[in-house]
């Protein structure tokens, strides 16, 4: 009896992760399975648009808060340090989404 129940848990375990028969034309349960592990995959780009722009945000409300020149002096001396150093002063960089976030931002801080 204890082998018959085993051999049951094992047939359930098996039809829960879409196993077992189905007829061909069918849609059973490994087609739900796979599109659901298909949409699993996807949100790897919204993290990294999240993560981008909350980047954006930071540069713009740094420009707007130290204003363009210091800024900019700010980058000349990380533009001259090693490499970790000059890859910050390259994402740092001024671009026109931040000049416009900080235009947006300035009122905003006082800036």
């Amino acid at each position: 009896m204890n082998d018959f129940s085993g051999r049951l848990r094992r047939i359930e375990k098996i039809q829960r992760r879409g196993g077992g028969f189905e007829a061909t034309g069918t849609l059973g349960q490994s087609y739900y399975t796979k599109l659901r592990l298909r949409h699993q995959r996807r949100p790897l780009l919204r993290p990294a648009v999240v993560f981008v722009f909350v980047i954006m945000l930071f540069k713009g409300g740094l420009l707007a808060a130290i204003g363009a020149e210091a800024y900019t002096q700010k980058l000349s001396v990380l533009h001259q340090g090693d490499t970790v150093e000059k890859i910050g002063a390259f994402i740092m960089a001024i671009d026109p989404f931040t000049a416009t976030i900080a235009k947006m931002i300035a009122p905003i801080i006082g800036g």
